[in-house]
């Protein structure tokens, strides 16, 4: 008698733990399915985008090969002063264009590029490119490579950067995409507490069941393929939030341990006091000095009175590849160097920061890391697909069962 009351007492404790499961389980799935449809069209636009931006070096000068001819230029060889090459690439620039950066030859056969930008009457920016041989300092080519006004005007390198990052849609459209970035986190985190395989069969979580409905192959294609990559996914979509809102997830960076560094460009050098500028060339030939080790990549090139000198010369073990976060600011006028920024004496936070790019590009492991990127940016179109394939599969069974 005890034992049936004791029965029928816990009968509705279990009866209504089941229901509450169930209840929190289809808010995981509603939330997973309404963040997957909406967000994840845009992921697809931006893994898609970024498969083809692993590679956008390679792409834009296959696509370009009559701006991109091979010099006769040897790596660390006889070169034109980099004051020579500005000179001579003004001709190239529109009259009202300012040179703003240049990047250095990056290999035998290379050649500098001087970065113009200017601001048109009703604010459209708009940046140019000039291609420079480095032993003649001749203009190999020019061509408008930033255009707020058109992106499709702009080489297919530039404007996949900007629909990667943007959408096409400025500002507003990095801030949305920083936005669906945050949701998919969430995604990320409801898929795994819905694939969680609570019955033990790990074995069985991580497979395709072979001969399968096509309503179970759908299911397992969309849970094994989101659980094979959700690791990788995170930290890209971490570093993609890093470099849209890098304010923000710097000053939450900063909380845990210092962070100095992108302070450089904020430099300013002493007044004149009549002296002329040291010139672009003798900034470089300082910080060449100042690390020994190394090449020379970039320099920002402001002309303003106050401006100074940034040179960015990579350190042959750092993880940039592309952009150097080894530099130097040189005061115009003196030549004296006024702050560095060395990966060699990162605190914890600059070192983790430093790593977001690498890590998001894929060029922190090379050719076969960019290689990586470039498979995995197809997988949310996969995603996706089987995503949306297996709702419309249970849609229609559903309509079935009520005829």
């Amino acid at each position: 008698m005890s034992e049936d009351i004791d029965r029928k007492s816990r009968a509705p404790r279990t009866s209504s733990g089941s229901r509450g499961l169930a209840q929190g389980r289809a808010l995981w799935l509603a939330t997973h399915r309404y963040i997957g449809f909406i967000a994840g069209a845009v992921f697809v636009v931006i893994g898609l985008s970024g498969s083809l931006l692993a590679f956008r070096v390679e792409i834009d000068e296959f696509l370009n090969k009559d701006l991109f001819v091979p010099t006769h230029y040897t790596l660390g060889g006889e070169r034109a002063s980099v004051d020579r090459i500005i000179e001579t690439s003004r001709s190239a620039a529109p009259e009202d264009a300012a040179p703003v950066w240049m990047h250095f030859p990056k290999g035998d056969g290379g050649y500098f590029d001087v970065i113009y930008s200017t601001r048109e009457s009703e604010g459209r920016a708009k940046a140019y490119q000039i291609v420079v041989d480095p032993g003649t300092a001749a203009v190999k080519g020019a061509r408008l490579i930033v255009d707020d006004g058109n992106h499709f005007a702009e080489p297919l390198a530039v404007l996949l950067i900007h629909l990667h990052s943007a959408l096409l849609l400025g500002e507003n459209g990095a801030t949305l995409v920083g936005f669906v970035g945050l949701f998919l986190l969430l995604s990320l985190t409801t898929g795994v507490y819905l694939w969680w395989p609570r019955n033990g069969r790990w074995r069985q979580a991580f497979q395709i069941k072979r001969g399968a409905s096509a309503e179970r192959l759908t299911l397992d294609l969309h849970k094994t393929t989101g659980v094979y990559v959700v690791a990788i996914f995170a930290v890209m979509i971490f570093s993609g939030l890093y470099l849209t809102f890098g304010a923000q997830v710097t000053a939450l960076v900063d909380l845990f341990s210092p962070v100095h560094t992108h302070r450089l460009q904020k430099l300013t050098s002493a007044s004149a006091d009549g002296r002329p500028s040291i010139g672009a060339e003798a900034a470089v030939a300082a910080v060449d000095r100042l690390f020994p080790d190394g090449r020379l990549m970039s320099l920002s090139l402001s002309e303003a009175p106050e401006s100074v000198f940034v040179v960015g010369k990579r350190a042959d073990d750092e993880v940039n590849v592309s952009e150097p976060r080894r530099q130097a600011a040189v005061d115009r006028y003196s030549g004296q160097i006024l702050a560095i920024e060395d990966p060699h004496r990162f605190t914890a936070g600059e070192k983790f920061l430093e790593w977001q790019y690498p890590l998001h590009s894929g060029e922190a492991f090379g050719d076969l890391g960019r290689a990586v990127v470039a498979l995995l940016g197809v997988a949310p179109a996969l995603l996706y697909i089987t995503g949306l394939a297996r709702w419309l599969q249970k849609r229609r069974a559903r309509a079935r069962d009520n005829v």
